[in-house]
C-alpha cells in the first residue's frame, strides 16, 4: 500500500496545527513522526485515519484520493494508528484485549477460542514476541503492551 499525504492544513478554531504537511508512506517502509508535543503529529494520523477531516490538501491511496469518515473505515482498508498511550484492559487476558470487539465466533455464536489462539500466536509469530495469552495484560512490561497493541492491528 502506497499512502501520499499532500499540502495537508488543519486548524482548531484560530489555533493552526499543520500547514502545508506532506507525507509519503510506501510499502515496506518504517516511519517514526517525531517532534514536540503540540507538533502535530497526531493530528496527521487522525486525519488519515478519519478521526478528523483536513481543512485543505489530498490523501492518495494506492493512486486514488481517498479520505475516511472514522478510523474504523480506515482500519477495514488495512490503516490503523497506533498511539503511543497504552489502550489495554489491565484485568483482561493478553487474548481478549486482541480480540475485543472482533470477537471470532462458532455458527453457533459461541466464542471460537481455537481460531483466535491460532490467530493470536501466528501474529505474534510473525511480531516474534512471546507473551502468554492467558496473562493478564496489567501484568505485562509496558514492550509487551505495546506490541500487544500491535498485534491487534494486524
Amino acid at each position: 500500500m502506497n499512502i501520499e499525504m499532500r499540502n495537508i492544513h488543519k486548524s482548531f478554531g484560530t489555533n493552526r496545527v499543520l500547514t502545508g504537511v506532506d507525507f509519503d508512506l510506501r510499502e515496506g517502509e518504517v516511519h517514526a513522526l517525531m517532534g514536540e508535543n503540540g507538533a502535530g503529529k497526531s493530528t496527521l494520523m487522525n486525519i488519515l485515519t478519519g478521526l478528523h477531516s483536513r481543512d485543505e490538501g489530498t490523501i492518495v491511496i494506492d493512486g486514488e484520493e481517498t479520505y475516511f469518515s472514522n478510523p474504523k473505515e480506515a482500519e477495514e482498508k488495512g490503516i490503523a494508528f497506533i498511539h503511543q498511550e497504552l489502550n489495554v484492559w489491565p484485568d483482561m487476558t493478553v487474548l481478549d484485549n486482541l480480540f475485543i470487539g472482533k470477537e471470532m465466533t462458532s455458527q453457533l455464536g459461541f466464542l471460537n477460542m481455537k481460531q483466535m489462539k491460532a490467530l493470536a500466536k501466528e501474529q505474534f509469530g510473525k511480531l516474534a514476541v512471546t507473551i502468554p495469552l492467558t496473562q493478564e495484560a496489567g501484568e505485562c512490561s509496558v514492550g509487551q503492551q505495546q506490541m500487544i497493541e500491535i498485534a491487534k492491528r494486524l
